[in-house]
């Protein structure tokens, strides 16, 4: 939330579990913004690893991309990858925000590495700018 330097504190939290104070703001942020959910369980999960699914929904809703778009990402895996990702996933590998790993794998489940999202995130704003 800090690259994309969103105006305002947010909306209130309201998750059952505990979210640390120094990233309240940065989620409520989110959360007005509808970059992030959260879970049916009404949990947020702060400490929990993302996936690279997840991840790349979430940069999907940042950028404000059309996920209902096409449905094929292009990647190897591509009937792996589950349908709630899937648009976004498409929509954000089009623009070439994200790519995938070794043998054009997107592996929908592994954790996205802090070295990937930092790559994603200025592979945002750069497209951002674009649009700008």
């Amino acid at each position: 939330m800090n690259a994309l330097k969103p105006a305002g504190k947010g909306v209130k939290l309201s998750f059952t579990d505990s979210i640390p104070v120094w990233a309240q703001t940065s989620i409520a942020q989110a959360l007005e913004a509808e970059i992030v959910q959260g879970y049916k369980d009404k949990t947020f999960r702060p400490s929990a690893s993302i996936s690279r699914s997840e991840l790349v929904v979430m940069i999907a809703r940042a950028a404000g991309v059309d996920r209902a778009a096409t449905a094929l990402t292009g990647f190897a895996d591509d009937s792996k990858i589950p349908a709630w990702a899937k648009r976004a996933i498409a929509a954000v590998k089009e623009l070439g925000i994200v790519s995938g790993r070794n043998g054009n794998l997107f592996v929908k489940n592994e954790t996205a590495t802090r070295a990937e999202a930092v790559t994603i995130i200025m592979n945002l704003l750069q497209t951002k700018s674009k649009f700008e």
